[in-house]
């Protein structure tokens, strides 16, 4: 049995949540990102439903669980999984939809229509979907069979016109679907498996997201400036030189100097400049951006008039 199984919330919901606290509320996309962000957040804990089913599923001795898994096939090819399962006997790709409403499949135009509420709406058919994953693993020769599921997080979907050859189902019937596949015959031994895990993970890759400003053409004068409570979003107001107090909810914040040099770097640009951080942070001379920049955990680059600081990166 898997005793834990490890998720966390996906890099584009942590961007998106930053970005809601700190766009103006009139601004005129504000509504669209907030639909993105529930969906994101809906798929999240979509997949952590399925993980909690998969935890009822006694796996063999040998069993690896990847979740939200980035894998670099070569230059021109990167997949990303929900979960990946990895046994002595078999893959398993699994894909979780957290939708309600009907859902209507037609494999043969790679489209599945969701009506609700009477309003369709046309989604990447997730056989589709699922199908481009499995053909880019062959790609890899990996020495184990490769199977699929589709699994529907949600008891409030109807399926309809499910083709009969493809693995679709509820959470609820998924580990039947695994302990089927339990019963198979072990493909490899110990040694490769250790080395099949080493393999993937090697491959896993790491991607590399531009500034949400630059990549959704947001102006940074759309954003509100200052130090915000990472509670509720509204100014923090400084008591101290180590404590600050929200003005809204009175949170007293000893450290409100990480969570906001991220909102910079998440949203406007992957470096800042003293006079940046000033202006930015509405903060009253340099020499307190300085401070503050310093108090970061940047890399500072020196040039001939200026530093720029940027993140570290974690190797």
């Amino acid at each position: 049995m898997i005793s834990i199984i490890s998720r966390f919330f996906p890099q584009s919901y942590i961007e998106l949540s930053r970005l809601l606290m700190r766009l103006e509320p009139t601004h005129p996309s504000k509504k669209d990102f907030e639909k993105k962000f529930y969906q994101i957040e809906a798929g999240y804990f979509g997949e952590k439903l399925v993980d909690n089913t998969l935890l009822e599923v006694k796996f063999p001795p040998h069993c690896c669980t990847l979740t939200d898994v980035h894998l670099k096939i070569h230059d021109h090819l990167i997949i990303q999984m929900d979960t990946l399962i990895i046994t002595k006997k078999y893959l398993l790709v699994i894909e979780v939809k957290n939708i309600v409403g009907t859902m209507t499949f037609q494999k043969h135009s790679g489209q599945t229509i969701r009506t609700l509420d009477g309003v369709k709406t046309p989604f990447e058919c997730p056989i589709a979907q699922i199908n481009r994953h499995i053909q880019a693993l062959e790609q890899m020769k990996l020495p184990l069979p490769i199977f699929k599921a589709i699994v529907f997080s949600s008891n409030r979907v109807i399926l309809e016109n499910i083709p009969m050859d493809e693995p679709i189902f509820f959470r609820k019937n998924l580990p039947s679907f695994i302990q089927d596949l339990n019963q198979k015959e072990d493909r490899i031994n110990t040694s490769q498996f250790n080395e099949l895990i080493r393999r993937i993970q090697s491959t896993q890759h790491v991607v590399q997201r531009k500034p949400l400003c630059d990549r959704w053409r947001i102006s940074p004068d759309s954003l509100i400036k200052g130090l915000l409570c990472k509670v509720c979003g509204n100014i923090l107001k400084k008591i101290s030189n180590k404590t600050w107090k929200c003005t809204k909810c009175e949170l007293i914040d000893r450290n409100p100097i990480d969570h906001n040099i991220d909102d910079y770097f998440f949203l406007v640009k992957d470096t800042i400049t003293t006079a940046e951080c000033k202006d930015f942070f509405h903060l009253s001379s340099t020499h307190e951006a300085y401070y503050m920049l310093k108090k970061s955990n940047l890399s500072r680059l020196n040039f001939a008039r200026k530093s720029v600081y940027q993140k570290n990166i974690e190797v």
